[in-house]
């Protein structure tokens, strides 16, 4: 609808509403009408009294319009809760009456009793309830802010800061300035952290061509930019600002170094904490405590058996202690509003629990309480705490699955349209690979995090389309291929006392680990030579006999293969596909494009690499000859296509699909007391 029609109805609606009461034009309003008026003086005009005294008038002249009447009644505690604190009892005492006379009115008595929980008062109902606040949460996410008012996160298209009303269910934007203006060179990086008074906003940018991050902080309008801290090849994560705005808590990735790092908000000068040099661990969450006088962070770290723990120190870095120290892992949820105590999750009573500890001068007092049993393990879904001890979280359920089909790779013509296939086992399958002789394939039924239950290696019949799981005495399982002979699988993982690559038997899911440390692991055929990715990334080779390693190339990303006969390397520098021997020297090109990642597999003959957009509305498939020659586009273009994998015979093919997961705002009401936030 035209404004020049909008703007004179809400005119006429004011005018009525705001007219005498004993006019002949406010006596036939209806209630649409004048519940349309309240709702654009909260909404639109930010005019609370005015709206309190309209939903008022609602509520005495049409008492019988009971849906209308309690949207009104809600209301009435949104604005008073809008208020603040001076209006809390009101704001409580609306809510008690939805609950109360409402209660053929489910959602809104539901509503009500969320915001009754938030606020801690009677009613809130005494024991901890779980309760769904949006079926589709998808634009909510970032953090809940201090006062328990907002969820504010940044949209990564624009750099506008969205927020989510907790009280009333509307989304805004903190300002619309249109899409980001970033290159194919240049690319606003997922990690973002807002300043404890909510004025400010801390996250990362990258330069890719040049392999340069920044840190950067701005106000929420988007003024006041400026890059705090820039190092080539050095990635700066923010993960918490402290109270006084002083100083970034950040992990920086340089080297072979993880370093948990202060970094200071006048200079950018940089403060290290603590630092892990293993490629396999690293920290996981981390914060200041309200007072500003302490730091939690979690790690999994090595042992035996390798386990999380969550630590304390001092904001200078010393006085390290680990708190509530378990066998299990532990990762690091929050502080409480009052900084006296620690929530975190654990898995060790079996499932993934959420955890408090209480914390005195910097020191654990007592043990551990069970608050929420059987919780799950996603620690990102979490989205803080309100005042009123009430706990938000955002749940994920992925959809998509398993797909096959038939093409005919000298023309590119599809022969069997794909179709999906029924998977016994539970979680998305994902990393889809083909024997080398193409009787099976091998695929992740599920990635979870660190921890027990995550050996989901599952080999699959392309005769019978039989499904069994392998089942190595391994805490995780990721980055997996085959080995030459057929026999046994190449995987990353953790085994009770040490990490590394393993190699995985396939009929008895026995392990052997390979000598070194290295990611995506891929055997060559003469059994020895075993090429892999460090940091960097650079492709690396290791001789499994002596322990020798040299350098192959410099690669652009985490995708790469290794020829069938293992002599060379594909990989993707920048827009460009690449091959160069395994001995090194110069790298040829043989294929360019636009997509930011491509997946790479060399054919089982040797002749082509199929290159796959990654990451893209929808993969195109390209036969690129592997010794050069013309690219050509396979008629196969599948929305969110995962892992595509071609048979051997050069016919057959799979793929993974990822649908968008569906996101549900909850609220734990009762999950804390109701606390005094620390200042």
């Amino acid at each position: 609808m035209k404004k020049s029609i909008i703007f004179p109805l809400i005119a006429l609606a004011l005018s009525i509403v705001l007219s005498p009461p004993d006019t002949a034009a406010q006596k036939s309003q209806s209630a649409d009408v004048l519940l349309g008026a309240a709702l654009h003086q909260e909404e639109v005009e930010g005019n609370l009294e005015a709206a309190i005294e309209t939903y008022k008038k609602l509520l005495a002249e049409f008492p019988g319009n009971r849906p209308l009447a309690a949207q009104a009644q809600l209301h009435l505690g949104f604005c008073y809760e809008k208020l603040g604190e001076a209006q809390a009892k009101e704001a409580r005492a609306a809510y008690e009456r939805v609950v109360r006379d409402y209660a053929d009115q489910a959602e809104i008595v539901a509503q009500a009793r969320v915001r009754l929980a938030a606020l801690g008062g009677p009613g809130a109902g005494g024991g901890l309830v779980a309760r769904r606040v949006l079926t589709d949460a998808s634009g909510v996410g970032g953090v809940l802010t201090a006062d328990g008012k907002y969820i504010r996160g940044l949209d990564w298209d624009t750099g506008d800061v969205v927020q989510f009303e907790v009280v009333s269910g509307q989304t805004s934007r903190i300002t619309n300035r249109g899409p980001w203006p970033w290159s194919k060179t240049e690319r606003a990086l997922r990690d973002q952290a807002f300043s404890r008074d909510g004025k400010q906003i801390a996250y990362n940018w990258a330069y890719a061509k040049d392999q340069v991050y920044q840190l950067r902080i701005r106000n929420l309008d988007g003024l006041g930019l400026r890059t705090l801290y820039s190092e080539k090849e050095s990635y700066v994560r923010p993960l918490d600002w402290s109270p006084d705005a002083g100083s970034i808590l950040a992990l920086r990735y340089r080297d072979k170094a993880k370093e948990l790092t202060l970094i200071s908000t006048a200079d950018g000068s940089v403060r290290v904490l603590r630092s892990i040099t293993s490629e396999w661990f690293s920290y996981q969450m981390a914060s200041f405590s309200p007072d500003g006088r302490s730091v939690a962070f979690s790690s999994v770290g090595e042992g035996s058996p390798p386990h999380g723990d969550v630590f304390l120190m001092t904001a200078d870095g010393r006085n390290e202690v680990v708190v509530a120290g378990h066998p299990a892992e532990d990762q690091l949820l929050r502080w409480t509003p009052d900084g006296r105590s620690l929530v975190f999750l654990s898995d060790r009573s079996g499932t993934w629990d959420i955890w408090t500890v209480h914390i005195t001068g910097g020191k654990q007092q007592g043990e551990p309480e069970l608050l929420k049993k059987d919780f799950g393990s996603d620690v990102w879904g979490v989205l803080g705490f309100a005042p009123g001890g009430s706990f938000y979280y955002k749940t994920y359920t992925s959809s998509g699955g398993l797909y096959n089909g038939a093409v005919d790779l000298e023309t590119g013509k599809v022969l069997v349209p794909p179709a999906p296939v029924t998977t016994r086992y539970t979680g998305l399958p994902s990393q889809v690979t083909w024997s080398p002789e193409g009787r099976n394939l091998l695929y992740l039924s599920e990635r979870g995090s660190i921890g027990l239950g995550n050996n989901t290696l599952t080999i699959r019949s392309a005769t019978t389309g039989e499904e069994r799981l392998l089942s190595p005495r391994l805490r995780w399982v990721n980055q997996i291929s085959w080995a030459p002979d057929g026999r046994s699988v190449l995987a990353v993982g953790f085994t009770e006392t040490e990490t590394g690559i393993f190699r995985i038997d396939t009929e008895t899911s026995g392990i052997t680990k390979l000598p070194g440390e290295g990611m995506i692991p891929k055997l060559c055929p003469d059994g020895k030579t075993l090429v892999f990715l460090k940091v960097g990334p650079i492709i690396k080779k290791r001789n499994l006999d002596t322990g020798e390693e040299s350098e192959v190339a410099k690669a652009g990303n985490m995708h790469y293969d290794l020829s069938p006969d293992g002599r060379e390397v594909v990989f993707q520098v920048d827009d460009a596909v690449k091959t160069v021997s395994l001995n090194g020297g110069e790298p040829r090109e043989l294929f360019r494009g636009s997509a930011q990642y491509y997946g790479l597999e060399w054919t089982r003959d040797g002749r082509y690499i199929i290159v796959q957009t990654v990451g893209t509305a929808s993969s195109e498939i390209w036969r690129v000859p592997a010794q050069g020659g013309t690219p050509l586009k396979l008629d196969l273009s599948v929305p969110k296509m995962g892992s595509f994998a071609l048979n051997p015979d050069n016919r057959r093919f799979a793929f993974c699909v990822t649908e968008e997961s569906k996101s549900e705002l909850w609220v734990l009401e009762n999950f804390l007391p109701p606390l005094k936030v620390a200042k």
